[in-house]
């Protein structure tokens, strides 16, 4: 599916020196990648941009090859045009106006409603298993997690939340008072230092409908800051049994689906359901955790009326501001979409010279910033305010907008509020205690030149042995090693091959037989632990690594014996 974003300028787009883009970076931009972006002067195609300013420059992660953008530019002034056309015939002069042509593009698609919209329906559409070693760590996760929710709690103290140990504050055991980094506003706490959590889309508020799944991208930001995520934990205030809850780990951030799965005999005077959902993070090299926190609110489901098409008219009578205000501009930040309706006919605005023009006013305290109208669709239109960098925070900005006809004006106005973007924060709050509840885990790939290591069990490595670990120190952390290439595993993979499969599905079950080796390797540790802290006779001695050796060669083998009857 693919879909065309067009906007057609009513007046012409003004380019000066001063609207530069601080993400010029032609090199990027070369055409050996998937076309997404073509410019046309005169309908005919004099410049492109490849797919990978989707990603980059919208943070539109699937609309990559989902999306073609056409940018007419006949409505630039001559002097535009010549000075863009100097150079080549393949592709624009990349100079002055066309570094102030890249801003307004991307400003005007940042912050596209529409685009938001089509970026959650792909997050829908796409639910295969991320490749490697982030989807090896997911799947092990989400073992361990469940092997922790159904584990006897032999363990107290920071190793094991229990009632007899409630003056040790551990994750999942009790709440204390500390520092945090949240996203917020610039009177809230104290600066801090990034990263910072934050949701996609970032809404204040996720309304839920019954049985119906809400998708949220808690991510970072910056966002590669997301590779040095050592643990995210999720908490609901109050907690609600209905609520199901599904985490999938991404390369970029962790999608969270949320689910409110209605009883049969739940009451709809119960309606609306509320709670918060809290997501606290902790960074590498960031001492305070990261917290997020995003009100869900659960509405019972209600049919619409389909919307009445009000008749457009020769001469129309009214436009007005659709958007919900008060309308705010975010210094420096994407381009604002105003929404605005009237009732005359499409066509009285088209047209050389059109019957009917839109003139927009504003009164600015410092510097007024650049504004355009689109062309009507239905009797619905838009207007783009560019949040430029001369807005000050605090500042107030009045639109009068006039339809001025043959005979009569019709006007509507609007107030926008410059704020400051929001920022990393410091404040005081209530977080989950000290301890982790799933231990941390080292996952180390060994291949065939790495078998003279002597990490397999205090020896080295041969065909037959899948994996290892060693147990965790003062220093370092449980360590799990995946021989990658043990004989066993080779031909299974020759195997698949052979079968012409799939690349991603030959990647899939490879990654799911590694966890689920490396997650017996965990459940080995576990028990040559307890075995070591405990003097019930009934655990027995602890395995010698022997024992553990052979053990772990009977899992393996029976593991690729299983998928591969299910091939």
């Amino acid at each position: 599916r693919k879909a065309t974003a067009c906007r057609s300028m009513q007046s012409p787009m003004r380019c000066s020196p001063t609207q530069t883009s601080a993400l010029h970076q032609p090199s990027w931009r070369s055409q050996s990648a998937g076309i997404t972006a073509v410019f046309l002067i005169n309908g005919q195609r004099q410049h492109a941009w490849d797919n990978q300013f989707i990603v980059r420059d919208l943070e539109f992660k699937y609309l990559r090859n989902r999306t073609i953008v056409v940018v007419d530019c006949d409505g630039l002034k001559p002097h535009a045009i010549a000075h863009l056309m100097q150079g080549s015939r393949h592709q624009f002069f990349e100079g002055t106006v066309y570094s102030a042509l890249e801003s307004r593009v991307l400003a005007t698609l940042k912050g596209d409603p529409d685009l938001r919209r089509l970026e959650e329906e792909a997050e829908d559409d796409i639910s295969s298993l991320e490749a490697g070693d982030e989807a090896v760590k997911a799947a092990l996760d989400q073992l361990i997690e469940a092997h922790q929710e159904i584990a006897q709690h032999t363990a107290h103290g920071h190793d094991q939340g229990g009632h007899s140990t409630r003056d040790e504050a551990v994750q999942g055991n009790l709440t204390q008072t500390q520092d945090v980094v949240t996203s917020g506003d610039p009177s809230v706490g104290s600066p801090a230092f990034e990263p910072a959590l934050l949701s996609r889309p970032d809404i204040a508020t996720i309304r839920l409908k019954p049985n119906e799944p809400r998708q949220v991208l808690i991510h970072a930001t910056p966002e590669l800051a997301w590779k040095n995520l050592k643990s995210m934990a999720l908490t609901f205030d109050p907690p609600l049994k209905e609520l199901q809850v599904t985490r999938t780990s991404q390369r970029s951030g962790e999608e969270v689906s949320l689910t409110f799965l209605e009883p049969e005999d739940f009451e709809e005077d119960e309606y609306p359901v509320e709670t918060t959902l809290r997501g606290t993070g902790l960074f590498a090299g960031a001492p305070e955790p990261r917290v997020i926190e995003k009100r869900v609110v659960v509405n019972r489901a209600t049919s619409k009326s389909p919307r009445l098409l009000i008749p457009l008219k020769d001469e129309p009578t009214f436009i007005k501001v659709t958007s919900r205000q008060p309308i705010k501009i975010m210094a420096g930040g994407p381009g604002v979409h105003i929404k605005l309706r009237w009732d005359g006919k499409d066509e009285l605005l088209a047209g050389t010279p059109p019957e009917w023009t839109i003139h927009v006013i504003c009164e600015a305290p410092t510097v007024e910033p650049p504004f355009f109208v689109t062309r009507p669709t239905d009797g619905r239109f838009e207007m783009l305010i560019q949040a430029s960098a001369g807005l000050k925070p605090g500042e107030q900005l009045k639109f009068d907008i006039e339809a001025v006809g043959p005979i009569k004006t019709l006007s509507t106005a609007f107030l926008a509020d410059v704020i400051e973007p929001p920022t990393p924060r410091k404040i005081q709050s209530k977080v989950l205690g000290g301890g982790q509840r799933r231990p941390p885990y080292d996952l180390r790939y060994v291949k065939k030149p790495d078998w003279a290591d002597e990490t397999c069990w205090g020896r080295t490595w041969t065909g037959e042995d899948p994996g290892s670990f060693e147990p965790p120190s003062l220093k370092s952390p449980l360590t799990i090693f995946i021989n990658q290439d043990m004989d066993l595993l080779s031909g299974y993979r020759e195997m698949l091959i052979a079968k012409k499969n799939a690349e991603t599905t030959i990647q899939q079950r490879i990654n799911k037989y590694t966890a689920h080796v490396a997650f017996h390797l965990f459940q080995m540790s576990e028990r040559q632990r307890q075995a070591k802290q405990q003097t019930d006779e009934q655990l027995g001695e602890a395995p010698t690594e022997e024992q553990m050796r052979e053990e772990i060669q009977r899992v393996s083998r029976t593991l690729l014996k299983l998928m591969e009857v299910s091939q």
